[in-house]
This record gives structure tokens, C-alpha cells and sequence, in this order.
């Protein structure tokens, strides 16, 4: 987990910027921006701080010098020293690797501190506080005291990336703040195995606290798991049509429990391809996009796809856009879950504005639809990247999933 090594698995997932947040440490984080520009992936600074409750929490910075300045107070209200042969040695190192030294204080202890002063020594430095994987039972929030105290001035809520958004807003979104998902990864492999998608204007400190505040048409959309939830399997194939031209996208998810099926259906008006082109871009190995937001398109789309019983089938051709048909045997125990629905249709509509996207999802006779053009005759002509926009529409697909997910449990056919 050295500085370059964090960063080269960050551009390989596809991130368009990274949060470094090492245990009560920020020791390693300027090497680590250092080695994100090079690279040119922002690096965002912060450091996990874990208070005398054990509960961690996330300090998101606005620079190593904030970082650096935080950890002097940490490191004073942090006892105990590391026992390398128990623990692990606690290095220090370059941007490239080069070892420079050793720390000797008990960095996966608890400092001395309570929870509220964590959270206003982070606000201290004007940073963020985000109470880290509440959805675990040991070191997040809920799980050490039962509940978010009231009053505590958190900025976010973060949970790991093995409890789906959708649940995490049921079970956390009665506290009003925003909720996170992250990789909370302790190797290299697994930087980038969950994601938060984000409406801002570049990645970095600035529009992510405007983001989380929801303020000047920053938003939080959701997130999940690039390589296993549907939802971002579809956002990564919408991506293609959009980068091929698109103006009008069309998503289709149609599930009926009495077939067993689950299809996935993605169309565009973008510049289309040759059949060749199209059996190419089912080869993981073969694209044409010098960049990589969420997944490896189309080849992980029939990857999944066939591991649950089903196809792929791609219609193109130059000039009449393209139309992708994935399915699956609903009940398969190797299909992927649906994941955050929610964040892939405000990504693209909200993420699109010059787009007319329309999205469409059925379970047995019930369905719903929203379409970006219908949002902006709504809202009275706003954008869909405004206020209004963004509230109207994530209010109909909340509802919209709500009555097809009713139909489920209910066992509509």
C-alpha cells in the first residue's frame, strides 16, 4: 500500500480521484499526492481517526498541510507504542516507494479523545467528518453506541461496500446526512471495489464539501460496486453510446418473476459500429476509450450475463446507433445484484444535460419511467443539474423503485 502503488490502482479502477485515510497517521499522505499528480489522479487528503469509544471516523482535508497539522494533535492524545513482531512494522515511505523511516506510536489503538472532540478537532482544520463504515458492528458508529447521537455536526455517513446503498438509506437515511460507500481498502487489489458517484464540477475538496452539503447543484447520487452490481454495469455501457455521440440514450430493466428473466436493455443514436467492431468490443482486452470510469463495458456485461444463464446480443451499425440486449435467469444464484438504480439514472440524466435519457423499469405488470426532458418541463424548464431538477428526480425514481419493489414482495406476475 505504498503511495505509487495506491495510485496506479486507483487509475487502473478507473477513479477520477481517491480519499488516502490512514489509522490516526497522515504520515504518508503528501507522498501520496505527490504521486497522484504525477500520475494525474487528484488525491484527496485525510486520516481515520479512532476515538477512546472505538468508534472511526473519516477526516476528509483540504491538503497533507491541514493533514499534517491534525495528526501532531492526534498523535499527543495517542498512546501506547507498536510492537512491530505483533502489529507489523508502521512505515513511512517516498512517493516511489523508498522507505524513510519507522513510526514507533500504537497507530491502531484508540486516542484519548470522545467522539465529539474528534469531530471538532476535524472541523478545526476545516475539514470534513464523516463517521467511517456504520454499517459494521465493530468500530463504526451504530454498532459501538447504538445510535448517531444527536447533535454530533457529522458531514456524512460512510458504509463498507458489502451493505447495497439502497439498504443503507433504509437503514441510515432517517439521520439526513448524505451516505458514502468506499473500497476501505487495505490492499492494493482492492482499491475501487466500491464507489461513490459524485455531481461536481473537477474532483477535488472544494466541490466535494459543496456535494455534501448539496449546495450550488453539487450533489451526492449514490454508488456501489463496479464489478458486481447491474447498476453500474449499466452506467459503464451508457457511457460508450455517450462517448460515441449519443443525444438520446434509452435504458430499459425488465424483470418478470413468472419467466424467471431479468433483461437489460441499453439503446442510443450515437455513431453506431461494424460488426467487427462490435464482436471487438466484447474482448476485455480490446477498446477504444483512452479512459475507464466504473468497469470494462460490454465484455463484464456478458461475463455476468452468461454466468447467470443468459446472452449478450449487440445490434449496430455506422450511423444508427447502437442497441445492447443483456439477460439473465432471474433467480440464478450467480446473478448480480441490481445494486443503486437510484445513483446510475441521476448519473446519467444529471451527468448528461445536453442528453434526452429516458429510463424504464418493469416487474410484472408494474413499471415506471422518467425522462429527462419530462424533467425540465416539470421543473418549468430548470436543468436537470438544478435543485429542483435533481430533487424532483430522484424523488420519482424513489418512488418508482418503491411501487416495483412493492410488486415483489407482494409476488406480482
Amino acid at each position: 500500500m505504498h503511495p505509487a502503488a495506491v495510485v496506479a490502482a486507483a487509475c487502473a479502477a478507473g477513479l477520477d480521484a481517491v480519499a488516502v485515510c490512514d489509522h490516526n497517521s497522515a504520515a504518508n499522505v503528501a507522498a501520496t499526492v505527490r504521486a497522484g499528480a504525477a500520475a494525474g489522479l487528484p488525491v484527496l487528503a485525510g486520516m481515520e481517526i479512532a476515538s477512546e469509544e472505538e468508534v472511526h471516523v473519516i477526516g476528509l482535508l483540504p491538503g497533507a498541510e491541514a493533514a499534517e497539522r491534525l495528526q501532531g494533535r492526534v498523535y499527543a492524545a495517542l498512546p501506547g507504542r507498536n510492537d512491530p513482531e505483533a502489529f507489523g512494522p508502521q512505515v513511512v515511505v517516498s512517493e516511489g516507494g523508498e522507505v524513510l523511516g519507522f513510526e514507533e506510536r500504537l497507530l491502531i489503538g484508540a486516542t484519548t479523545w470522545d467522539l465529539g472532540r474528534v469531530v471538532r478537532a476535524v472541523h478545526d482544520e476545516d475539514g470534513l467528518a464523516i463517521a467511517a463504515h456504520v454499517d459494521r458492528e465493530r468500530f463504526g458508529l451504530v454498532g459501538q453506541l447504538g445510535f448517531v447521537p444527536p447533535g454530533l455536526a457529522l458531514d456524512a455517513l460512510e458504509v463498507s461496500g458489502r451493505t447495497p446503498l439502497p439498504e443503507a438509506r433504509r437503514r441510515f437515511g432517517a439521520h439526513g446526512l448524505p451516505i458514502l460507500t468506499s473500497s476501505d481498502a487495505h490492499d492494493p487489489r482492492a482499491v475501487g471495489c466500491a464507489v461513490t458517484l459524485m455531481l461536481l464540477r473537477e474532483p477535488s475538496f472544494p466541490e466535494v464539501r459543496l456535494a455534501l452539503a448539496g449546495r450550488e447543484g453539487r450533489a451526492v447520487l449514490g454508488g456501489g460496486r463496479p464489478m458486481e452490481d447491474l447498476s453500474l454495469h449499466i452506467l459503464d455501457v451508457a457511457q460508450n453510446g455517450l462517448e460515441a455521440g449519443a443525444t438520446s440514450l434509452e435504458v430499459d430493466l425488465t424483470e418478470d418473476p413468472a419467466d424467471d428473466t431479468l433483461v437489460v436493455e441499453i439503446g442510443d443514436n450515437g455513431r453506431g459500429m461494424t460488426q467487427a467492431a462490435a464482436d471487438a468490443a466484447r474482448d476485455p482486452f480490446v477498446t477504444s476509450r483512452t479512459t475507464r470510469r466504473v468497469g470494462l463495458g460490454l465484455s463484464l456485461l456478458e461475463a455476468a450475463s452468461r454466468a447467470a444463464g443468459g446472452e449478450l446480443a449487440i445490434e449496430s451499425a455506422p450511423g444508427r446507433g447502437t442497441r445492447v440486449r443483456a439477460s439473465f435467469q432471474r433467480s440464478h444464484v450467480d446473478r448480480a445484484p441490481l445494486g443503486d438504480l437510484e445513483a446510475t439514472v441521476l448519473a446519467l440524466v444529471a451527468g448528461n444535460p445536453g442528453v434526452n435519457v429516458r429510463f424504464r423499469h418493469a416487474v410484472g405488470g408494474r413499471a415506471y419511467e422518467v425522462e429527462s426532458a419530462r424533467i425540465v418541463e416539470e421543473t418549468g424548464g430548470r436543468s436537470v443539474q438544478s435543485p429542483e431538477g435533481l430533487s424532483l428526480l430522484r424523488r420519482l425514481v424513489r418512488q418508482g423503485e418503491a411501487m416495483v419493489n412493492e410488486a415483489v414482495v407482494q409476488g406480482v406476475r
